[in-house]
């Protein structure tokens, strides 16, 4: 006989846990996705600057390549420079920001959801992810900064030629003075000219001084402030030889693993021979066996 016992209560139990555990489930992944759509709209305002950047240092090669002696870009060249350290500074700063951004992700994942292994290996890869984005930018604006530091130097070398090839242009020896009472008026108005040259051009030697200065120290800042990234940049250098390596440790091993199977191979296609010829005799001498015994 069968006891017959009411459950519907547990079910009942049973169906709530469920529904309440499912809605934390969804709720967690909604308070995280907000710090991680943070962190991943901050590290593309990031990328976008960067590129903004690159463009305005091609911008200011071009400048300086075009730029002659008597064609004067020093206002336009110290205009486009003042602005890609401006950017430069405040990109160092963003990063420094983004690496802040990246603990508060972590930390609001830990702090949301359960500890299954799930749940584990999902932090170790947005914890990855983060990382990897960080040191890519990192490498991208110490290139950037390196790459304006490069043309801040050129472009030094440069004002440096121009003034000196104006000098061997503008300068000349002084007029020879003529006793006749005729040319002294012209002779004392060339003689006007000149002084007036002269402190033209002192004025310009002057103003190519102030501006080599001036790329200068913008070329000492940026060394100053990517002295890190560079040392970054080293650092990722050296992952990505040791990367090779492996590689190539790993190329090598399959190879040898292919070796192995293709002798493994072999060895069983001779023994299939034997065992098909143990066969065959096995078989001709139960035909003949049984040939003899039938007759």
């Amino acid at each position: 006989m069968v006891i017959e016992r009411d459950r519907s209560n547990e079910l009942y139990d049973l169906f709530r846990q469920c529904t309440s555990s499912q809605a934390r489930r969804q709720e967690a992944p909604l308070h995280s996705s907000n710090e991680v759509q943070t962190f991943n709209r901050f590290a593309q305002g990031v990328s976008r600057d960067i590129a903004a950047v690159s463009d305005k240092i091609m911008q200011l090669a071009k400048v300086a390549r075009n730029q002659s002696v008597f064609d004067d870009q020093t206002a336009v060249i110290s205009g486009l420079a003042s602005s890609v350290k401006t950017s430069l500074q405040k990109l160092h700063d963003d990063m420094d920001t983004l690496e802040t951004l990246k603990t508060q992700s972590l930390a609001s994942q830990r702090g949301t959801g359960g500890n299954n292994l799930f749940r584990g290996n999902a932090l170790k890869t947005s914890q990855k992810h983060n990382e990897t984005v960080i040191d890519t930018l990192k490498s991208r604006l110490a290139s950037t900064g390196q790459t304006f530091r490069t043309t801040l130097q050129s472009q030094s070398k440069t004002l440096r030629s121009n003034a000196n090839r104006r000098f061997q242009f503008t300068s000349s020896d002084q007029p020879q003075s003529f006793e006749s009472a005729l040319f002294q008026e012209q002779e004392q108005q060339q003689q006007q000219q000149q002084l007036m040259s002269g402190n033209t051009n002192t004025q310009y030697y002057r103003q190519r001084l102030d501006a080599v200065r001036e790329l200068e120290a913008a070329v000492a800042e940026v060394g100053e402030m990517f002295s890190d990234f560079a040392r970054l940049t080293h650092e990722q250098e050296d992952v990505v030889l040791r990367i090779d390596v492996d590689v190539d440790r790993a190329l090598e091993n399959v190879n040898a693993g292919s070796n192995e199977l293709i002798r493994y191979l072999s060895n069983i296609s001779s023994n299939r021979g034997l065992i098909l010829k143990i066969f065959a005799i096995l078989f001709f001498f139960l035909m003949f066996f049984g040939f003899f015994v039938v007759h």
